[in-house]
């Protein structure tokens, strides 16, 4: 596969350096990372009202992840093309067509199946499992799609998955691939590559493809714009193309992709730059040198949707000595999806929104830390000591807005994956506590409640299948599929997806 002549993203050849002691978090991180569904932690607050506590929590939540891992495996459909055999999961559709409108939507191809394939390998399937190979022939081969998901009359179109069409799809794609390779086997050499930080894809078609994904990923913050000053850049839309339809090959027709369509209301917005600043963050994991204006443009975006003052809010800090003064006080602050936006909630601080945006602001902050020049400027300017102000602001609104399942202030509800949010942004700054609450094991009692039951038939690791109990989660609170979307939210918060993220700051075992 050929890779762009000057990537926006390099190969980056040295070791991951030491974190330095402005990156230490705020609040103490865990020594080790200790198994997600260990019962040890997940004692509750004095007086908080768990339920009843001779449950065998971590039992329940470990048969939801492996018949929620089954139903998933039994989920896609099936077809061959160009000798691919593929798997593809569904397209993305919704009620209506975002800012009004008539004619066709955007559906997004390749993302369903992108989230799906990072879900189940993030809950430990083989990477060579037969659905696992095919989802990853649908998203990288160029083939015929079939007339059940080309949207439209049935006639087949040609489409390339390689450089998706939208960079939800590219995030989620670069999901899929890091994970792939991200010591699926857990040896004591892959356990110390993976805290110093040198993962390798080996692979070498698998390798460029990911410089080609986050290439590409990198090139549309922003979009579309005419300017190409860094001003214009900052964060992601979803950045879908206008397409054209033409004449293919041997009678048929294809999709040509043209200028980015102009979206309603902004050309960025804080979820999906959520979604590329993980994906960029997994891949910087892999090598791959992500330049430093993109994670201070990820910083600046992300600044200007949180809320500018919100009510003083006292910081819960167990063991605090108030011998040598009180408790440090903070904001709740909470954070949009567009700032300004009159459609809906979209211009209100939601809990989904707010979990986002202390997420991008711990992933950069992070980074940033890696780069001496990066790290200096980003200490002596002040930014640093804003970063670490919004952060315990945006915790204080989530502790104060507190829900244990249902997206807050959110018209439009979204609520597993409102979930899922919340386990990225705090799993990366390694706290079990939302102010005074567990946040884990509530969400994931309301979780295992709607769960739904159902038997199928899964396929085999090479060959073969058979009939198993599986569970599903379907809230209709999202988009089509709702099943897909909902399910591979529920097992990525269940499984805790994004801890191995991060190495701690103090290694463990």
């Amino acid at each position: 596969m050929r890779a762009s002549s000057r990537p926006a993203a390099r190969r980056s050849t040295a070791a991951w350096p030491l974190l330095t002691l402005f990156l230490i978090m705020l609040l103490a991180v865990p020594a080790a990372v200790t198994p997600a569904l260990a019962d040890e932690g997940d004692k509750p607050e004095p007086g908080q009202d768990l339920g009843d506590q001779n449950v065998p929590f971590a039992k329940q939540v470990n048969k939801a992840i492996e018949e929620g891992t089954q139903w998933l495996l039994a989920r896609p459909d099936y077809f061959t093309a160009r000798k691919f055999e593929m798997a593809h999961y569904g397209l993305v559709k919704g009620t209506r067509i975002y800012g009004g409108g008539d004619g066709p939507q955007y559906r997004h191809p390749a993302g369903p199946t992108a989230l799906a394939v990072y879900t189940l390998l993030k809950c430990g399937v083989d990477p060579k499992h037969q659905v696992i190979r095919k989802g990853f022939n649908w998203l990288r081969e160029l083939h015929k799609i079939t007339p059940k998901y080309d949207g439209t009359d049935g006639s087949g179109f040609s489409w390339r998955h390689t450089q998706a069409g939208s960079s939800y799809e590219l995030s989620a794609m670069v999901l899929a691939l890091t994970a792939k390779y991200d010591t699926y086997k857990k040896t004591s050499a892959s356990r110390k590559a993976k805290r110093k930080g040198k993962l390798k894809i080996r692979d070498k078609d698998d390798r460029e493809w990911l410089f080609e994904m986050v290439d590409a990923l990198i090139k549309r913050r922003g979009q579309p714009t005419e300017d190409p000053s860094r001003d214009a850049r900052l964060g992601w839309r979803y950045n879908t193309p206008k397409l054209t339809m033409g004449g293919g090959g041997k009678g048929g027709r294809s999709w040509t992709r043209g200028a980015t369509r102009a979206p309603p209301h902004a050309n960025q917005d804080l979820s999906s730059t959520n979604l590329a600043a993980l994906a960029l963050f997994s891949a910087a994991r892999f090598g791959v040198k992500i330049p430093a204006d993109v994670w201070t443009d990820v910083i600046e975006f992300t600044l200007s949707h949180q809320e500018e003052d919100g009510p003083e809010v006292e910081r819960h800090m167990p063991g605090f000595d108030d011998r040598y003064g009180g408790k440090p006080k903070d904001r709740a602050r909470g954070f949009v999806y567009i700032k300004g936006s009159p459609d809906g909630s979209e211009g209100k601080a939601t809990r989904s929104m707010t979990a986002c945006g202390v997420c991008n602001l711990l992933i950069a902050r992070e980074m940033m830390a890696k780069s001496k020049k990066a790290r200096k400027g980003f200490v002596e300017s002040g930014s640093l000591k804003k970063v670490d102000t919004a952060i315990m602001d945006g915790l204080a609104w989530m502790a104060r807005n507190w829900s244990t399942f249902t997206n807050s202030n959110s018209r439009y509800g979204y609520h597993i994956y409102h979930l899922y949010c919340v386990e990225r942004a705090m799993d990366i700054l390694g706290k079990e506590l939302i102010g005074k609450k567990l946040w884990y094991k509530p969400g994931a009692i309301e979780i295992l409640n709607r769960q739904k039951p159902k038997k199928v038939t899964v396929p085999g690791l090479k060959k073969g299948s058979e009939e198993r109990d599986g569970v599903f989660w379907m809230t209709n609170s999202t988009h089509e599929p709702k099943d897909v979307l909902d399910t591979c939210f529920a097992l990525l918060y269940l499984k805790r997806a994004t801890r191995g993220l991060r190495r701690p700051v103090v290694t463990g075992n």
